[in-house]
């Protein structure tokens, strides 16, 4: 009773902004009409729905949406066998449990093994079928939120990887212009340089060492030093473009 308790006060709970809707399948009228009167007595935010067949209950499953379906095993043309093999197939989330004779546990274990939630046995207790329906609706609850959090965990998934993808692109982009720009860089520094070379080596041919003032000695020695440090740059230039294709082309070669 302590267990049937808390399946109840959860059962409030998950239902407080929602009935939960059961159908309820049987072929016999007086049975039917007292099983549901029974659980909208004894349940709390329910809504009985009743089918005398098989067909019937089908067409229900259409045009609503159920959170548990209570059904009876022997019924004249589609029996509850036939129920259980559609709904397995086309409302999987639904918990089916069925109700059976006494003497008749071979058709209750069949229906375990095809899919069904519980099974009661008649006559029908009804602290059983209420706490059974209890732990149904409990378990179909636990199953859709954790349906709505896989759900939330692959859009998440998605849009994770379509930021990263976005991302990649954009760092391929830059990756390019930087590589375009050290290109042009080194390709318009390499000409100043030659010509600087050229300049100082004219005027040291022009102006024999033994011959010049200090202060051009002074001053070809400034522009030796800074002829230096732009062959420098102008090398690290060339040594981070190459860098900068061989990431490149490492990076297409792996997509």
């Amino acid at each position: 009773m302590h267990s049937n308790s808390v399946l109840r006060r959860a059962h409030e709970r998950y239902f407080s902004m929602e009935t939960a809707r059961i159908l309820l399948v049987d072929d016999d009228p007086a049975l039917q009409q007292a099983l549901s009167l029974m659980v909208s007595l004894r349940m709390s935010n329910v809504q009985v729905h009743t089918a005398d067949s098989v067909s019937q209950a089908l067409k229900l499953l259409q045009q609503h949406e159920y959170h548990a379906i209570v059904s009876d095993i022997k019924m004249p043309g589609m029996d509850g066998f036939d129920l259980l093999a559609v709904t397995s197939q086309q409302y999987p989330e639904i918990p089916v449990l069925f109700i059976t004779g006494h003497g008749e546990h071979d058709l209750a274990i069949q229906a375990l093994r095809g899919g069904a939630y519980d099974y009661i046995l008649k006559p029908v207790d009804r602290d059983d079928l209420v706490a059974s329906l209890y732990r149904a609706l409990h378990t179909q609850r636990l199953q859709q939120e954790i349906r709505r959090q896989q759900q939330t965990l692959e859009r998440y998934a998605l849009n994770l990887e379509r930021l990263v993808e976005q991302r990649t692109g954009e760092l391929r982009a830059a990756q390019r212009a930087n590589e375009t720009i050290l290109r042009t860089l080194g390709d318009e520094l390499n000409p100043v340089l030659a010509q600087l070379r050229q300049d100082t080596q004219q005027i040291e041919d022009c102006f024999p060492a033994t011959g010049r003032p200090k202060t051009l000695e002074q001053n070809l020695a400034n522009m030796r030093c800074s002829l230096q440090e732009l062959e420098n740059i102008a090398a690290r230039v060339q040594q981070a473009t190459s860098i900068q294709s061989d990431h490149l082309a490492s990076k297409h070669s792996r997509m």
